[in-house]
């Protein structure tokens, strides 16, 4: 049985990510097997990178949205083994490619990533965003996991 992670709350025991800065709002699906996450999450003025002006989010933030999700992955990955969540850096985000400059108010931003390739703690990931089942961004995002932030940074 797969578990359910369908608010905020049960996605923040998944992520580092607390308060504002936790930018998912559900996943909605997991393969543990084929290393994939399909998380959502709603736009609306409580988002922190909501701008008035434009009416919704800048689309750029998908990268976080990504990002995220492929934490979100990495936390499931370590609940099966008893395991807090790890944190993880972005070293580089490439292929960055959008089809809508903003995520309006209201609508429901469906995030896909896919583990491509692992060297040790490096990861590459392949991620989309799509908008009514229309697809608004794809990127490639190089990662770094870590077991403790702080001495990696040192």
């Amino acid at each position: 049985m797969i578990d359910v992670f369908d608010t905020k709350e049960s996605v923040s025991e998944l992520v580092p990510h607390k308060g504002k800065m936790l930018l998912l709002d559900r996943v909605r699906d997991y393969d543990l097997k084929e290393n994939s996450i399909t998380t959502e999450v709603d736009i609306s003025r409580d988002n922190m990178f909501y701008e008035e002006e434009l009416g919704g989010v800048p689309v750029w933030v998908a990268f976080e949205y990504m990002a995220q999700s492929v934490s979100a992955l990495s936390g499931l990955q370590g609940r099966t083994k008893g395991e807090k969540p790890k944190v993880g850096f972005i070293m580089s985000v490439s292929g960055f490619n959008a089809d809508v400059p903003v995520f309006k108010l209201g609508e429901t931003v469906v995030v896909n990533v896919l583990e491509k390739t692992r060297n040790d703690n490096a990861v590459t990931f392949e991620g989309s965003a799509t908008v009514n089942g229309t697809l608004a961004v794809t990127a490639k995002l190089n990662t770094v996991e870590v077991d403790d932030s702080k001495n990696s940074l040192n």
